[in-house]
């Protein structure tokens, strides 16, 4: 790796080493190590693994959470101000964080810098083209991270930094939407899922109005309009998945949030699918009595009013009731056209 690239990669990051052998240790893989000498990446991407959750789960906390002062914020309705609160709950911290740190989205970060394609390599792994793999394009990504927080001394306002200059977060909390039943989330999970990367918005403005664009490759482009781009892209957003769906691309929305039915794990999979957003929250009644002999009989309802869906069940406990009411609730929505 020649001084020109070392340049090129510090500018791209944002962030300039004071040993640069430690940014040079991130582009060699190990099987040029093995036949050369010398250290290798791998240690670097650890580090860099560790540090990369820290920086990115410090910048959801900074975009979805505040320390709460008095009045900010009232539409949480606090009683205790002074207390770290955000707008999300764990859930979705998990499923932002997966996206932000899976292996096609660093893959896609090490696509679009191009840093891949200066791997320091074995001939093994040049034959092989080994730089294309989403592995190792995630590993290099991981290593580079490790490489600053070592030179850094660990500090975590300059690996955060860096971290922004080599993720497009703008972009991901542009297209994330936390509201429920909301296409863009929907659709941007979809693309992921397969590969497809983010979705690419691009805009228009036209007098009062916003049109809005987005081409997803190999199937089709898509349009919305609206007073506000948020607008224009929840039409766009919502054209695009509807056309996914009468097309076959997306088989069962509720299958592709959740997985197939499955009769031990229906309560979770249906709290699933309202946390996502694909249902509203289950309404449930419970009435217990008692047989001829004194034996406990639950009778359980459980309702989705939007749907028009209701299901019964009866048995001595009140939890198999309502694991059996929502199995039932998952097969309907699953299956209903079978």
């Amino acid at each position: 790796m020649n001084t020109k690239d070392l340049k090129s990669i510090q500018n791209t990051i944002g962030y300039k080493f004071d040993n640069l052998d430690l940014l040079q240790q991130a582009f060699i893989r190990r099987s040029f190590s093995a036949e050369h000498g010398g250290q290798n990446n791998e240690v670097l991407e650890f580090i860099g693994d560790k540090a990369l959750d820290l920086a990115v789960i410090r910048l959801m906390m900074e975009k979805f959470g505040v320390i709460t002062e008095e009045r900010a914020y009232q539409e949480f309705r606090l009683r205790n101000p002074k207390y770290f609160q955000t707008k999300l709950d764990e859930g979705k911290f998990t499923d932002i964080k997966k996206d932000l740190v899976e292996k096609s989205a660093l893959a896609d970060s090490m696509n679009q810098l191009g840093f891949h394609n200066l791997l320091i390599m074995g001939n093994g792994d040049i034959q092989n083209d080994i730089q294309e793999q989403k592995s190792v394009k995630e590993d290099l990504f991981e290593a580079i991270v490790g490489a600053v927080a070592i030179d850094c001394n660990w500090n975590m306002d300059t690996i955060t930094d860096v971290v922004k200059a080599m993720i497009d977060f703008d972009s991901y909390f542009e297209n994330y939407d936390d509201t429920d039943g909301n296409y863009v989330g929907e659709l941007q999970e979809w693309m992921q899922q397969n590969d497809l990367g983010l979705p690419n918005y691009k805009y228009e403005e036209n007098d009062d109005s916003f049109v809005c664009f987005l081409n997803i490759n190999g199937i089709n482009g898509f349009t919305g309009k609206g007073s506000s781009k948020a607008q224009a892209r929840h039409e766009c957003a919502a054209n695009a998945y509807n056309y996914l769906k009468e097309n076959n691309y997306i088989n069962n929305e509720y299958i592709e949030a959740v997985g197939d039915a499955d009769s031990e794990q229906a309560l979770r999979q249906l709290n699933e699918l309202k946390q996502k957003g694909l249902i509203s929250e289950p309404e449930w009644e419970e009435e217990l009595s008692y047989d001829k002999n004194g034996n406990p009989i639950w009778t359980v309802r459980v309702t989705i009013p939007e749907l028009d869906y209701c299901f019964v069940e009866e048995n001595s406990s009140k939890k198999e009731a309502k694991r059996l009411c929502a199995f039932d609730l998952l097969r309907e929505l699953m299956y209903e056209d079978d």
